[in-house]
């Protein structure tokens, strides 16, 4: 398994961040951001504790001749006092692809580090005209990393606002007084390192609206060699965690008399949008599958046995496999198609310059995720959730 190695954390501290960040009444709430933001903080700063590693904290700013930093060292302690008391001094922000740049950077200086990027994410080129240039801005700045090599998940989350808030198309300023305003968690890193981030340190945001790309998820799984009744003769072997199944056919099967197996799945550690898209629309086998085909997929609330087998506790679905062919000696890998997330369109507006109608939307927000699609499309990792390989025979 792939080891975590440190954990950056970058917030924006732009003008446009103080409707999020401001000082609280004795007695009062923080906003859902400041909840939000404290709490993760606090989880980053415990793992220095629990495994001993390393974490790193940063400002984002804007880069001026007084000070050409686009990112300015902090601490945690500092961090927190900033998130929960408020903005003080706020800079411009950096531009989000300038903000991937330097997080990739630093990134890159120590392997095995993920970072977290914090912000409202809204994206204004310098010249108003490239707005329809969004998509590429942010597919450059990616493109400085293979994307073989790079995971990125985005938690989107809403916050009540107070303060003066900046339109992305520089329409001028708006007072807001507690109306919801988009924020985003962004998480950049190693695929299998980042799905690791995601079940931890995200867990609490499971329910937000999600994206993930090229995340690595590796859910546990087994061929079911005890579900009854048993179609075909055939054995199985699942060996230890991270081992492919091996199933071995003892005699070959045929239209007439096909063999089926049925895998149990583990899918307790994937994000709810992911589990939700589970269906034979969103299953597949990959190339080389050979003879099977997919018949069913299920959850365990839908299978009759459940409450009889304890056996079947360990799983959250089931998916059955039909042979009818004698396969040769290969590799088939069970995938789940990675879902495009209807949500994002629903977060992008082309003009925000009355947010107050608007409603909770980021500004292009769509062609922002367009960049981290494109980016991504060459990447078969990228294409999918999971790929889960079982080995596959006929004894002659």
């Amino acid at each position: 398994m792939a080891k975590l190695g440190q954990i950056n954390v970058f917030v924006d501290m732009s003008g446009g961040m103080q409707g999020f960040v401001h000082p609280v009444a004795p007695g009062a709430s923080g906003s859902g951001f400041q909840n939000t933001v404290t709490d993760l903080l606090s989880e980053v700063n415990a793992q220095k504790t629990r495994q001993h590693m390393p974490t790193g904290y940063y400002f984002f700013k804007e880069s001026t001749p007084a000070d050409a930093r686009l990112l300015v060292p902090s601490s945690y302690d500092e961090m927190t006092s900033t998130v929960s008391g408020g903005l003080k001094n706020a800079a411009r922000g950096s531009e989000l692809p300038q903000m991937l740049r330097e997080a990739l950077k630093l990134q890159a200086q120590k392997p095995g580090t993920v970072s977290l990027l914090i912000s409202d994410f809204i994206f204004a080129p310098k010249e108003k005209g490239q707005t329809w240039k969004i998509k590429t801005f942010i597919k450059d700045a990616l493109s400085e990393v293979d994307a073989s090599k790079l995971a990125i998940s985005v938690f989107a989350n809403t916050s009540e606002y107070r303060g003066n808030f900046y339109p992305g198309n520089r329409s001028g300023k708006q007072a807001l007084n507690g109306e919801k305003i988009p924020y985003y968690i962004w998480v950049l890193g190693d695929p299998a390192l980042v799905a690791q981030v995601d079940a931890g340190l995200l867990g609490k945001l499971a329910a937000q609206p999600q994206a993930h790309y090229n995340v690595r998820f590796q859910p546990a799984y087994a061929v079911l060699d005890f579900y009854e009744p048993m179609v075909g003769k055939w054995t199985a072997e699942n060996g230890a965690p991270g081992t492919t199944p091996a199933v071995t056919f003892r005699e070959k099967p045929n239209f007439r008399e096909p063999a089926e197996l049925v895998l149990g799945l583990n899918l307790s550690k994937l994000p709810p949008s992911q589990t939700n898209e589970l269906s034979l629309k969103t299953l597949r086998l990959a190339d080389g599958a050979g003879p099977a085909t997919l018949v069913r997929a299920w959850p365990l609330a839908q299978e009759p046995a459940a409450k009889s087998q304890p056996a079947f506790a360990k799983y959250t679905h089931f998916v059955q496999l039909r042979f009818t062919q004698a396969p040769p000696r290969t590799t088939l890998a069970l995938e789940l198609a990675r879902p495009q997330p209807a949500w994002i369109a629903a977060y992008s507006v082309a003009d925000d310059s009355n947010i107050k109608k608007t409603g909770a939307k980021t500004f292009f927000f769509k062609e922002v995720m367009m960049g981290v699609e494109e980016y991504f499309a060459g990447e078969p990792g990228a294409q999918r959730v999971f790929s889960l390989p079982v080995q596959v025979e006929t004894r002659d």
